[in-house]
């Protein structure tokens, strides 16, 4: 193994890079294995720990391709998550910087996307984003010529899993001379995933730091088994004893701050998690307190007033926004200790404000829900996993032993620590050595295919006809063949699952059948038979033989045979009437020549990224609304909410559960606002979905209270929702709208009698767009288009009489020094928004005219 980059297969200003920009002279053990396969252009599946070097293999690889192998060509660089993107772009663009690549991010999100998709020559995207370029701009694949996904093991993820899967397998499959490079922490059926891509399997333990694995119970550390360079050689210290503070969870925060260290810890719930930073950061406070007035106690090398000033620093940043919550102020109560709570209900601003503070060692410690694990690049001296099990279909379960691997894994930052101690809590001694034989001495779970699920089905099936080129039975058989889901079940079963979405989706025309093409019939007649072992046992079972030996008993071969029943012909469209007819259960296999084409309907459904079920929810709810507008039903009305109601209801939209102290409230709601809901439970129901009415509700009020400019901490005492939840839910409502306005604009069949109920219904439709968006009521909208203006300052402005652009123009002196003097304004502030107003107004100017 070459491990002197002088010496790598790349040219001279790749070294260059290497070597001045990034200060990498030399190669870790399993970066060098890997090299030679990954520079020649194989497909290569890398499975190593964290901080090993993954990414170098992959970004390294990519510059061979580019600059060598295929000049001209595209690379595509897919992660799980938004905001592993940006990590990947940052350092991908210093290369681009250097050697004259543009670098593009494709995450969904346009603030980020500063480079345009088409100039760029690397592009880190989403799984999602991928296919969703894939579907609507299908030149992209053609110029294709190594795609990297990272965290492959993901595909075992039932959300996400599924799009990374058929990803890889449409690369393999109409790009097969694309390299790929698939890259993991943990795998434990690395073997079937490289056979599955092609891949030559790379595996090592090796690490950059020594990862010294324990357990933790009642003060004691007992050192179980350590991984990483000479790891295996070393001898593992003896159990010891942490500084006793009356908890594990103090004891080893403790233990941290005395060895200058920082740790993480992984709770299994967002309360958890809280309530442990909550009382961590006060007890931290109180002790920092007390260092100040006996600083001969405190931790050597700690500097107690600087801290807490700089503590103090970062929680008035968290307390800063806008709009403050109850979250905010527990956070930022937390963070003056030293201690910060981590999870997906936080803003992205607090998460990222938190993460700086950590990455700059400021904080002691993050108290974190699991997610963190996967999300972002934190490595810590010290990580702690103290909920090993989950609540699981009405089950306690223990965790996934590649879940606690991919925690336990951010142990030990290189080029700092000489080695990181990754511990688990234990309750009792006799259950420190059942978690260490099951998490410790056991390999992570096979990675499983979650693609047969029927959302994944039905949303990939239709997206390989409408925009993937698989129009006939044969080619969508050979497509999913491809997937990790065909290279593991027997076919048989594969093709029955196909033909049933099949059915579903010409039975809601989302495709219609278009016949048997006679050049796939000739195509097929010439194509070899595939062999394949059924695995018969024609012999006699030996109870048979021994009852043939009575008289008067023989057996005789019967062969019952029925005629294939005709499938009726199907003439464009079935009637809207017909929605409701109960499927047959039986599915009658097509022909494999039978050709499909996607109706208007389903190509539209399909390009905007839907699940189809979520788009037959819409269109059927469109449809009742424009009766309700034509007054052919009188006993509904339409309304904000029957709008966001209608969006909650699709599969697409994230559930929002009440608690057990809302079900009450939430009952009461649905029987108040029944009047204003387009499709109730019978009719979702008859369509195939059936959600909870209750949070369905829920859904729906928390959207409908964010629209009527409800503050975040109203909604988070009201609903309690969480201010990260929430914009979870407004980006997805944002999107659904808009999918729904696309699909209410081009109804194909829609009833010419309620044709004029469709304009009102997509102004209806555009208008809530825009306050879903930012917010507001609808009285607000003209002052949001003003660059700086929130829903917050808007309502200020609105307050004091101003409405337009062109009315905040015209402030006085007088007036703008009454509007500085409301908290949080300043004189700077009101010019600049003036200045943003009149910008607004000459950009309008602009515009051209219909």
């Amino acid at each position: 193994m070459v491990d002197d980059v002088r010496e790598l297969d790349l040219p001279s200003e790749v070294i260059d890079l290497l070597i001045e920009d990034w200060g990498i002279e030399r190669l870790h053990p399993p970066q060098a294995e890997a090299m030679p396969i990954a520079l020649s252009g194989q497909n290569l599946l890398l499975a190593i720990p964290t901080a090993s070097g993954k990414s170098l293999v992959a970004y390294l690889a990519i510059l061979k391709r580019l600059l060598v192998d295929s000049p001209g060509s595209r690379a595509f660089y897919l992660v799980p998550l938004k905001a592993l993107a940006a990590e990947k772009v940052e350092e991908l663009r210093q290369a681009g910087d250097r050697l004259g690549l543009l670098v593009g991010m494709a995450i969904g999100d346009r603030s980020g996307e500063t480079v345009s998709l088409d100039e760029a020559d690397i592009i880190v995207a989403t799984s999602e984003k991928f296919d969703s370029l894939m579907r609507n701009k299908t030149d992209f694949l053609n110029q294709v010529s190594i795609v990297v996904a990272d965290e492959v093991h993901l595909i075992h993820v039932r959300s996400r899993g599924p799009t990374m899967e058929v990803n890889l397998a449409r690369i393999k499959h109409e790009r097969p001379e694309a390299q790929i490079l698939a890259l993991s922490a943990t795998v434990g059926n690395a073997n079937e995933m490289a056979e599955w891509l092609n891949a030559v399997n790379i595996q090592s333990n090796w690490r950059p730091v020594i990862l010294r694995y324990g357990t933790v119970c009642d003060g004691l550390v007992e050192p179980r088994l350590q991984v990483g360079p000479g790891g295996n050689a070393m001898e593992l210290p003896p159990p010891f004893e942490l500084p006793d503070e009356g908890d594990d969870l103090r004891n080893v925060l403790m233990s941290t701050v005395q060895d200058s260290g920082q740790v993480l810890i992984f709770r299994g719930t967002r309360r958890y998690a809280e309530g442990s930073a909550t009382k961590l950061g006060d007890w931290m406070f109180k002790r920092m307190q007390s260092w100040l007035k006996t600083p001969e106690e405190a931790p050597e090398g700690l500097d107690v007033e600087a801290r807490l000033m700089a503590l103090a620093e970062v929680a008035r940043e968290i307390e800063g926004s806008e709009e403050s919550t109850m979250m905010g102020e527990r956070l930022a109560e937390a963070l003056r200790g030293g201690v910060a709570f981590h999870h997906a209900g936080l803003t992205g601003r607090q998460r990222r404000i938190v993460e700086a503070a950590f990455r700059d060692r400021m904080l002691f410690a993050i108290c974190a829900t699991p997610t963190l694990a996967a999300g972002v690049n934190l490595p810590a001296r010290r990580v702690i996993v103290r909920d090993l099990s989950r609540w699981e279909d009405g089950l306690s379960r223990p965790l996934p032993r590649m879940e606690v691997h991919q925690m336990l894994g951010r142990a030990g930052r290189p080029r700092y620590d000489s080695v990181g101690d990754a511990w688990l809590i234990a309750r009792h001694l006799e259950h420190a050595d059942d978690i260490a034989e099951l998490y410790f001495e056991q390999d992570p779970e096979a990675v499983e295919s979650k693609l047969a699920a029927e959302p994944a089905m039905r949303t990939h099936i239709l997206a390989a006809i409408a925009t993937g080129g698989q129009r006939d039975r044969d080619a969508l058989g050979r497509f999913f063949q491809q997937t990790f889901l065909g290279h593991g079940v027997e076919n048989d079963w594969l093709q029955e699952r196909i033909d049933e979405i099949i059915a579903w989706l010409a039975a809601h025309r989302f495709i219609e059948r278009t016949g048997e093409d006679a050049a796939i019939i000739q195509r097929l007649a010439e194509s070899p038979a595939i062999e394949s072992e059924e695995g018969w046992d024609d012999e006699m079972p030996l109870w048979a033989q021994s009852a043939q030996s009575v008289d008067g008993v023989e057996f005789i071969e019967q062969f019952e045979s029925e005629p294939r029943p005709k499938r009726p012909a199907v003439i464009g469209f079935q009637k809207a009437g017909e929605l409701s007819e109960p499927e047959p259960k039986d599915v009658i296999p097509d022909s494999p020549a039978m050709t499909y084409a996607a109706t208007p309907f389903g190509e539209r459904v399909s390009r905007l990224y839907l699940d189809p079920l979520s788009g037959l929810i819409l269109r059927e709810g469109l449809r009742k609304a424009r009766k309700v507008l034509c007054r052919i039903i009188e006993d509904r009305s339409i309304s904000p909410w029957a709008l966001l109601h209608l969006i909650a209801c699709t599969p697409d939209f994230p559930p929002m559960w009440p608690t057990g102290k809302q079900m009450q409230r939430m009952t009461m709601k649905v029987n108040a606002m029944a009047d204003q809901t387009l499709l109730d439970g019978h009719e979702l129901n008859a369509l195939g979905f059936m959600p909870e009415a209750e949070s369905l509700a829920k859904s729906a009020w928390t959207l409908s209270q964010w629209i009527e400019e409800d503050s975040l901490r109203e909604i988070e005492k009201e609903l309690g929702v969480a201010p990260g939840d929430l914009r979870v839910r407004v980006d997805h409502a944002g999107w659904l709208l808009n999918a729904t306005r696309q699909i209410c604009a081009n109804d194909d069949e829609e009833d010419a009698a309620l044709a004029d109920a469709n304009g009102d219904l997509i102004e209806m439709l555009d208008v809530m767009q825009r306050r879903v968006a930012n917010g507001c009521r609808e009285d607000l909208l003209g002052l949001i288009a003003i660059r700086g203006v929130g829903r917050v300052r808007a309502r200020t402005l609105a307050n004091h009489g101003y409405r337009t652009p062109l009315e905040i123009c015209g402030i006085t002196k007088k007036a703008a020094q009454k509007l500085a003097d409301e908290r949080g304004w300043s004189p700077q502030l009101v010019e600049n928004i003036m200045q943003s107003a009149d910008r607004a107004i000459q950009t309008r100017g602009r515009r051209p005219t219909d």
